[in-house]
């Protein structure tokens, strides 16, 4: 038994089509919805560790706009914040199988989590679980996705250190990136597509180098919108100085040539290190980034951007 009392594995219990939820002690009807959250409940309580005294279920959310709103498990850091009605920890949404997670449900979690005050949230089916922090510092609407939310009883420091993770690529999502970085220089600068690419390449270059220096530190990580709004306050020639340390990290490369300088505004370079700031480049594997270069070359080459 560990000290948040989750001592025992549970299950999944069905009957006369009907799903038992372990929260409310009760039986109910076993619709897809119902399935996927009793579902995950195991995940909360077998692999995250959470007792079921730490999570409420189905809980109405007050709040403005919320109405009769309910979020489907609401989790505590501990049960002693629950029984208080402290500020919970994490909120989750689960949807059926047959729905596609789209941004408006994202948009649904992080209205719990800020009525709420809570850090963080996920959404969930069986194709697609989402980690996200909410940032109260930023307006509504500024969400960052997660690599994972944390476990029963992590400490400060274990929390602070699985939010300076940096999350891989999966699938799509670098092409994807490719093209909205794209998307930026074209609408910004009006760079011809080949031009844009240099550009690009420069930037995923000094996000490399950023990673590469980031095992050291992981509390200083320089590829962060944040950070280099930060450090401008004291060198307006932050970027400038970055890109020339990335190029003599990669000197041996002969990728770069002396004189080359990155030709983007900073405003243009900052939005792009916004949209890339919280993934592992250099963690994703080669397939994932060769499949997205080629995808992202082709359409480039054939005309099919801008």
């Amino acid at each position: 038994m560990n000290e948040y009392g989750a001592n025992m594995t549970y299950s999944v219990q069905e009957k006369d089509n009907k799903i038992f939820s372990h929260i409310r002690k009760m039986w109910l009807i076993k619709t897809p919805e119902e399935i996927v959250r009793q579902n995950y409940l195991l995940t909360l309580v077998n692999e995250y560790s959470y007792s079921l005294d730490q999570i409420d279920e189905e809980l109405t959310i007050a709040g403005r706009g919320a109405g009769k709103a309910r979020a489907d498990f609401v989790i505590w850091k501990s049960v002693e914040d629950k029984q208080k009605s402290k500020a919970p920890l994490i909120i989750v949404e689960c949807k059926s199988d047959n729905i596609t997670i789209s941004r408006k449900d994202y948009t649904q979690g992080e209205n719990y989590s800020r009525i709420t005050d809570a850090p963080f949230f996920l959404t969930h089916n069986s194709k697609e679980t989402k980690y996200w922090r909410v940032k109260k510092d930023r307006m509504p609407g500024y969400i960052e996705e997660i690599e994972d939310i944390p476990k029963a009883g992590a400490t400060e420091k274990q929390i602070d250190e699985l939010l300076a993770h940096l999350k891989v690529f999966k699938e799509n999502e670098f092409a994807d990136l490719l093209h909205s970085c794209h998307n930026i220089i074209r609408n910004r600068e009006k760079l011809d597509p080949v031009a844009a690419f240099d550009e690009i390449a420069k930037i995923l270059f000094m996000k490399v180098y950023a990673e590469r220096h980031l095992k050291a530190d992981m509390k200083n990580n320089i590829f962060t919108f944040d950070y280099v709004e930060q450090a401008e306050a004291f060198n307006p020639e932050y970027l400038v100085d970055v890109f020339e340390k990335t190029k003599r990290e990669f000197g041996k490369d002969k990728i770069f040539g002396i004189d080359e300088k990155i030709n983007l505004r900073a405003n243009t370079i900052k939005a792009i290190i916004e949209k890339l700031e919280k993934y592992n480049l250099s963690g994703t594997s080669t397939d994932i980034k060769g499949i997205a270069f080629e995808k992202f070359l082709g359409k480039t080459f054939r005309g099919e951007i801008g």
